[in-house]
């Protein structure tokens, strides 16, 4: 590290909101100096939990007057894009974005312009790369724990782009990151009955199939082609069964499973099952500290130009197959990548009405 003061500031200071101002209150040589949020509650709260005097209702008026190094977008998905091209445009060095990137491939794509023209740094909030029990898993399945690699299930509740995008990324990180080919897919739009008014995001989904400013699934299922022969089986939303970021990973010498968010009944977080019948328990592993090492690992990208593994790039195929579930559900066939179109198949099939909600 330079030895230099890096000062952060947080668009949307909601509940996602508090990963980002943690870590940036919790890592050395960062300083958040700011915060921007359209509602005065959250902007007041925000202030007061993290000790933040300078609270702006405007980011543009945030990005102008404070002018940070760092800024994390935790607004609704529909603004990233132009969020990440104001936040460049004003000379930040480094953008951290919630996930899911985007709605649209197109969205995407700008960030990634916005970040090469400004010669800046933009990272997708995929922090589970950086949870303990994943990388173990990883690490395993390179050591040959389970023997070639051939299938990877996993499970979660919740629509594809805001809980679905960690599944899919998941799966590639335990893939080692190998390019995925093509996509098979399904979704369900059913209502999904009563709706907790506490719910983020999902008030009004019942009645408009909206969460976050857009429209989303109530389920979906997919299978990702990988190109070294490796499948994923994704089950996300209505359609998965119990579970949130659950995995079981299959080799031609056994199996790993992997609840690396919350833990067995036993406490256990990985399992490691070999055909020889013996059952194996990784070391105990935490779910703390990875927005930090996602922070600390911006600032040396930001200093060295090292490739971050939370990229924008690398966010973007999460997207991209996110959209090539729905585009496979719109054409009912399997869809090769790269991916053609680049707004939102979901959008457009409501659009011309080709998806009744009620």
């Amino acid at each position: 590290m330079s030895g230099r003061t890096y000062r952060a500031a947080v668009i949307g200071c909601g509940k996602m909101s508090s990963g980002h101002a943690d870590a940036y209150k919790t890592v050395a040589g960062v300083e958040l100096i700011a915060g921007a949020d359209v509602f005065e509650g959250a902007r007041v709260a925000f202030a007061a939990k993290y000790s933040v005097d300078r609270m702006y209702s405007d980011a543009q008026e945030m990005l102008n007057t404070e002018k940070p190094d760092l800024v994390s977008i935790c607004t609704w998905p529909p603004l990233h894009a132009e969020l990440t091209e104001a936040a460049f445009a004003a000379g930040v060095k480094g953008v951290w974005s919630e996930k899911p990137m985007s709605v649209h491939l197109s969205e995407a794509d700008r960030m990634v312009k916005a970040a090469v023209a400004a010669g800046g740094v933009l990272i997708v909030n995929h922090q589970r790369r950086y949870i303990d029990s994943y990388v173990q898993a990883r690490s395993l399945i390179a050591e040959g724990a389970i023997g070639d690699l051939t299938l990877i299930t996993g499970i979660c509740g919740g629509d594809a782009l805001t809980d679905g995008t960690h599944l899919i990324d998941m799966t590639r990180f335990l893939n080692n990151d190998v390019p995925v080919t093509s996509v098979f897919g399904a979704i369900d739009m059913t209502p999904k009955g009563d709706v907790s008014p506490d719910g983020m995001g999902t008030i009004e989904f019942n009645q408009t199939r909206m969460r976050y400013g857009h429209h989303v699934e109530s389920g979906s299922s997919a299978i990702v082609f990988f190109e070294n022969g490796v499948r994923g089986h994704l089950e996300m939303g209505n359609l998965a069964r119990e579970g949130y970021q659950r995995f079981s990973i299959d080799g031609t010498g056994g199996r790993i499973e992997l609840s690396g968010d919350r833990a067995f009944a036993d406490g256990s977080r990985i399992r490691v099952q070999r055909h020889t019948g013996t059952i194996e328990f990784p070391s105990p592993s935490t779910v703390e500290g990875a927005m930090e090492r996602a922070l600390s690992d911006l600032l040396t990208t930001i200093e060295t130009g090292a490739e971050h593994t939370l990229s924008g790039t690398s966010g973007r195929t999460d997207l991209e197959i996110v959209n090539a579930v729905y585009e496979s559900a719109r054409q009912r066939r399997i869809v090769p990548l790269p991916l053609e179109v680049r707004e939102s198949p979901l959008e457009a099939m409501l659009t011309a009405g080709e998806i009744q909600l009620n």
